[in-house]
């Protein structure tokens, strides 16, 4: 099929939408593009009608270091791709770089007009350009129906991933966006404190911990604050399926710093580039909410372990 005349997107819906005056806003684009180029929201979403419909080019792969991709040109639409990730996460960077070519319309209109509409910080605006990636790729519609029936857990990530052609960590952080019930999902990496990193003691060589990487929780959490650089300890099952290499899975007391909650926890190894982490799913076992509909009324202080069924691991695997 011969390629249409480049039509840039993000001025196409800022000229019939005007300018972006709130974060809802970013959404209606994704909306727009999938409208536009005829695509409903059943799963996979695939992008090339997009690129077909507005004339963009498919984005080049490249060698590329330090990001994932880079828009090189809004006015002709040129997109490099960082060419060895995997294929799931390259779809998420273009559909990241879509939402670039938005906020560059928008701050090109704001330039031209001397608009006094609000900005969004760079980090700020990164932030709505995955928002509206998973959006595109994983819309709420046709998304949280197949969640709510299947309900959180890694399995239902792996299914949903597959589906959407998505990865694990971008479909769970959406899972946990949308999903009901007392979860967290904590990437856990090996790394010093930040004062040790800071303030190294002299003649002293500090030893690196798996510590919290960063994490998200439903609206339903209750189990409290999880500090970020938090540490874990060698006994836990996080700790065990870093040393293993292994998922594993089980209920124990997890210590945040500020008290221990107990938790059903899956924990499995990712490989992030170079690094070895681990990816857990935290559920809190609130016994207060037990109590409130009379089930599994059991003892906060014990802890049971369950075996390890073995499982295959996506190693590949990142957001």
């Amino acid at each position: 099929m011969s390629l249409l005349p480049y039509r840039h997107p993000g001025r196409a819906f800022l000229s019939r939408y005007g300018m972006l005056r709130r974060e809802e806003d970013v959404f209606r684009y994704v909306d727009f593009l999938r409208q536009e180029s005829g695509l409903s929201d059943e799963p996979p979403i695939a992008l090339t009608p997009i690129y077909q419909h507005f004339g963009i080019p498919e984005p080049l792969r490249a060698p590329l270091d330090e990001q994932q991709g880079i828009l090189v040109d809004s006015n002709s639409g040129i997109i490099l791709i960082k060419e060895d990730d995997p294929i799931v996460r390259q779809r998420f960077t273009e559909g990241h770089e879509l939402m670039e070519l938005l906020f560059d319309a928008q701050l090109e209109a704001q330039e031209a007009l001397g608009s006094l509409l609000p900005t969004w910080s760079e980090p700020h605006k990164e932030r709505l350009c995955d928002r509206g990636a998973a959006e595109l790729l994983m819309p709420q519609s046709s998304f949280v129906p197949r969640l709510s029936q299947a309900g959180i857990s890694f399995r239902t990530g792996r299914s949903l991933a597959k589906r959407y052609q998505t990865s694990l960590v971008a479909t769970l952080m959406r899972m946990l966006q949308y999903g009901r019930g007392n979860f967290a999902l904590v990437m856990w990496h090996s790394a010093l404190k930040p004062s040790e990193v800071k303030h190294p003691i002299a003649d002293a060589e500090p030893q690196k911990k798996l510590r919290v990487c960063w994490k998200v929780q439903t609206q339903d959490w209750t189990g409290g604050f999880i500090p970020k650089d938090k540490s874990i300890s060698p006994d836990s099952l996080i700790f065990q399926a870093y040393l293993k290499g292994q998922p594993q899975h089980g209920t124990e007391m997890i210590h945040l710093g500020w008290g221990s909650i107990p938790c059903e926890v899956e924990a499995m190894p990712l490989r992030m580039g170079d690094r070895s982490d681990v990816l857990s799913l935290l559920r809190f076992q609130d016994d207060r909410a037990n109590q409130d509909d009379g089930t599994n009324r059991g003892d906060r202080a014990k802890t049971k372990r369950f075996p390890v069924a073995p499982r295959p691991i996506r190693r590949s695997v990142s957001r």
